[in-house]
């Protein structure tokens, strides 16, 4: 199988990656018990054993062009864990630094923990050409199944999951989903182009920066800026703002995009009053699997949709809402992560297209949305579970994150996930322009809105 070509998706997230923007995201895990670094090492490495693309790195072949290439080092069985022992509060103190992976020379997967005696943070970096947030989602939950079958007791019940099957990559880029969604897709072509005219041709608006932030000793003091800002919505408030949803008629994704909307917004106006008619637009991530993925190895199969409004559409929140809904529902009827990466096929049959197309394209969009949904069902596996956590052997798994990185001018990606009920909120922002304070104020900023909407539904109501 190998050298494999890249996917279109994967040669995107290739060359959009830089020094300053790598294209690495975060998954995180807040454990509680005495994680031990050996079972963790072992997981790791078989982890790495099954999933291909963690234990490649990418090169360019004459003829074929920039291809899969399985490491040839002797250490290329062993994952890279980095680990080190804290007490409590270091622990509980701990942010983790942006950090760049350079896949031309090594693998795509790093592993970082932190622990002391009773608990545990466990954080993932991921090269976005690896795979993508569902993929990341089931490397952590396999990994943490693997050393639940090596921790656990032996008359414990253990965390199960099955072995992928590699072949099966050869597939990920069969977005395939049936002949009458091919048929939508061929009639909606006049709509199609419409999209592809109106991603090109409207200019998004950038998140208002930090003060001092166009200064070069701003970007110098920042450069070891925050993997992931992290914030939680209890589970009273998160069955609170599902009542909020369902009286709306939308979905609470559609409720979440309405509300980050009006946050930038609100966000933007306090720089930029008056810039009624100028667009917002958010990139939202897209599943594009089908049932011939289910059991492949971590990958790409991922699109994007855009939300584009008028920040002046933004105040009419009910009206707002139910458009949203209207474009959702659509994407998801017609799979229209179609379009972007049909741009993206396009794009790469000409040299340097893709590199040129995001250098001229400045501003793509002012934010990435990500909502992630339930996290234990996006793990193809099972673990034995206690108030709704993973029992991973002889650890609990108290909260799982992630956060999507970012890339020049698209200044803050938020990703959300629901975990034991409660709702999880990360952020990452672009350190050249945004510092560490205004960051932490923007994600407090939203999660307060969103509980602020939670505490006018009566408790009756979200029962």
């Amino acid at each position: 199988m190998f050298p494999l070509p890249l996917s279109d998706f994967e040669y995107y997230m290739l060359v959009d990656d830089r020094p300053s923007h790598p294209m690495v995201f975060v998954m995180a895990a807040q454990l509680a018990g005495a994680f031990q670094q050996s079972a963790l090492q072992q997981a790791l490495n078989e982890v790495i054993q099954c999933h291909p693309f963690l234990n490649c790195h990418v090169t360019e072949i004459a003829g074929r062009g920039w291809c899969w290439t399985p490491l040839a080092t002797a250490a290329a069985s062993t994952g890279r864990l980095e680990w080190i022992d804290s007490d409590e509060a270091s622990v509980a103190d701990f942010v983790p630094q942006v950090r760049s992976i350079d896949l031309k020379s090594e693998a795509g997967l790093q592993v970082v923990v932190r622990a002391s005696r009773t608990q545990a943070r466990l954080f993932l970096y991921i090269h976005h050409v690896c795979c993508d947030g569902i993929g990341g989602i089931q490397i952590l939950g396999e990994l943490l199944a693997r050393y639940g079958q090596k921790t656990a007791a032996h008359d414990a019940r253990q965390p199960v999951f099955e072995v992928p099957k590699k072949e099966l990559l050869l597939q990920r880029e069969n977005y395939d989903a049936g002949d009458a969604t091919v048929e939508r897709q061929k009639k909606s072509l006049r709509k199609t182009v419409g999209k592809i005219s109106r991603l090109l041709l409207r200019k998004p608006v950038t998140l208002s920066p930090s003060i001092g932030s166009a200064n070069s000793a701003f970007a110098r003091v920042t450069a070891a800026a925050p993997a992931i800002l992290e914030a939680v919505i209890s589970k009273a408030s998160h069955r609170k703002l599902r009542a909020v949803a369902a009286a709306h008629d939308v979905s609470l994704n559609d409720l979440l995009i309405g509300r980050f909307l009006l946050h930038i917004r609100r966000w933007n106006s306090r720089t930029k009053p008056g810039n009624d008619r100028s667009w917002i637009r958010l990139s939202v991530p897209v599943s594009m699997r089908t049932g011939i993925h289910d059991q492949m190895p971590v990958a790409n199969v991922v699109s994007y949709a855009f939300v584009t409004r008028r920040q002046q559409e933004c105040d009419d929140m009910n009206a707002l809402l139910k458009s949203i809904h209207r474009q959702t529902g659509d994407v998801v009827f017609n799979r229209e992560g179609i379009v972007c990466l049909k741009i993206f096929k396009v794009l790469r049959k000409f040299p340097r297209g893709m590199k040129m197309f995001l250098g001229l394209k400045s501003c793509l969009s002012t934010a990435v949305l990500a909502n992630i949904g339930d996290v234990r069902r996006r793990f193809s596996g099972r673990f034995p579970l206690n108030n709704g956590k993973w029992a991973a052997g002889n650890i609990l798994v108290e909260r799982i994150t992630g956060v999507a990185p970012v890339r020049p001018n698209t200044r803050a990606a938020v990703s959300i996930g629901e975990y034991a009920g409660e709702l999880s909120i990360s952020l990452r922002t672009d350190a050249a322009a945004i510092n560490v304070a205004d960051s932490q104020r923007f994600l407090g900023e939203f999660v307060e809105d969103l509980e602020r909407l939670a505490s006018e539904v009566s408790d009756e109501k979200s029962r």
